[in-house]
């Protein structure tokens, strides 16, 4: 079996992902803010949005919060994820169909 290497995260899947599961477990940015003891909300919020990605320390922190794994939290650049609830979150789910059709253009998937 190839052992696959290089692998690099999407931040922009990792920020709606992120996103998801902090909204599904009913936590607000500010809430997430206080439990990793941020000074501010901008770096929730650039994560969110695939700007940055957190440190491990806080995906560690963020894995912990959400009672998930931290594997649970990413996405590889090369993942065909749906993550998102259609009827909870249109326009996340129109961004990530758009995503989809892209990414398996690109690579050939049908």
């Amino acid at each position: 079996m190839k052992k696959e290497t290089g692998v690099s995260l999407d931040m922009q899947m990792t920020g709606e992902l992120l996103n998801y599961m902090i909204r599904k477990q009913g936590y607000t940015v500010g809430e997430i803010q206080k439990e990793l003891m941020l000074s501010c909300p901008q770096p929730i919020y650039r994560w969110l949005r695939g700007q940055t990605m957190p440190s491990i320390d806080n995906l560690y922190k963020l894995s912990r919060i959400l009672n998930v794994h931290m594997d649970e939290l990413v996405i590889p650049s090369h993942d065909v994820a749906w993550l998102v609830q259609w009827n909870q979150n249109l326009s996340a789910g129109r961004h990530l169909k758009t995503y989809h059709k892209r990414y398996t253009k690109r690579k050939g998937i049908s």
